[in-house]
């Protein structure tokens, strides 16, 4: 995904579609005070641009699915290889390559009722070239999913962000999800590529009317199996130091983490994992000075942490939506 210099506009209008992906220019204009027009050729720049994108994700949790964080790890040959065959995959999701050049992680989800979410790992097991497989099954989500990550610089004010959720569609957590339909899997794919697609667009792709899945959105939407995310490049928010941290806590301690981690603006994603790292978290800090006080000040003084690996993120290969070609620059 590309780098540009986001203003303060740009930051509000990304803001805004990460408070709900499917809202009006004209909405987010009232919002923002600005012209509709500015809205759509701001947007429209930062899209064509490929410096953002709304993408629509399944969230498994509703479903009763099971989620995993992968370690791979590939002899140098074969690394390139194993990323391109992993972004292709409709079910892999934040597939980033470590320092080392040989070491990838990537998050892997069921894209489909018949799915368990383990079909990848016995595919990757027997890979020619991969000489180590770390697995982690997601047991809580801390940080992530609907609720998003919240940096501090995201663009809109506290008036603003309650305004846009004055119209976002509520979500019946209590209610069950509904059953899986014929053309959902259609649809989460074009969801996935454009988020803003129109009614129009997904009708034709799922041979349906627009009425039809206009309603459909709106169901699984409502019952919170299916939710929209912005996707950019942190750069483009002013970080510039991503890390993955794969740590060990005490199960007496997990709580008291979740709480601290969850309460930090840099954590973008936190899971309770199974492993011998059995808390795993994804940050994006200013700089490494800014790494250095995550890891010092805010996790050194939590009792229950036994040992933390850090590793910087080098690059992000795919984030939720499908894999952008060409996928890396030479």
């Amino acid at each position: 995904m590309e780098s540009i210099e986001f203003d303060t506009i740009d930051r509000a209008i990304v803001h805004a579609l990460d408070l709900d992906g499917r809202a009006s220019f004209a909405r987010i204009a009232e919002v923002l005070g600005v012209s509709d027009a500015t809205v759509v050729r701001r947007y429209h720049r930062m899209r064509t641009s490929g410096a953002m994108r709304v993408v629509a994700i399944n969230d498994t949790r509703r479903t009763g699915q099971t989620s995993w964080v992968l370690r791979v790890a590939c002899v140098p040959d074969v690394v390139e290889a194993v990323a391109q065959g992993l972004g292709r995959r409709a079910d892999v999701s934040w597939l980033h390559l470590l320092p080392a050049g040989t070491e990838l992680i990537c998050v892997t989800r069921p894209q489909g009722p018949e799915q368990h979410g383990d079909e990848l790992l016995r595919q990757l097991g027997r890979a020619a070239g991969v000489t180590g497989l770390e697995v982690h099954c997601v047991l809580r989500s801390v940080v992530g999913g609907p609720a998003s990550w919240q940096p501090l610089n995201r663009g809109l004010t506290a008036d603003q962000v309650e305004a846009m959720n004055r119209t976002a569609p509520p979500v019946s957590w209590d209610a069950p999800p509904p059953a899986w339909a014929d053309g959902d899997q259609v649809l989460f794919a074009e969801l996935a590529r454009d988020g803003r697609a129109s009614y129009a667009e997904l009708a034709r792709a799922c041979g349906s009317s627009e009425s039809a899945v206009r309603r459909r959105v709106e169901l699984l939407r409502g019952a919170g199996v299916l939710f929209f995310e912005v996707e950019t490049a942190a750069a483009n928010l002013g970080y510039g130091t991503p890390a993955f941290l794969w740590m060990s806590v005490r199960p007496s301690a997990l709580e008291t983490v979740a709480e601290v981690v969850a309460a930090d603006s840099r954590v973008c994603f936190a899971a309770v994992t199974t492993g011998s790292a059995n808390f795993l978290v994804s940050v994006l800090c200013r700089d490494t000075g800014d790494l250095y006080d995550f890891l010092a000040r805010s996790l050194g003084s939590v009792e229950g942490i036994t040992g933390v690996e850090t590793t910087p993120i080098v690059e992000t290969l795919k984030r939720e939506g499908p894999m952008r070609l060409p996928r890396r620059r030479r």
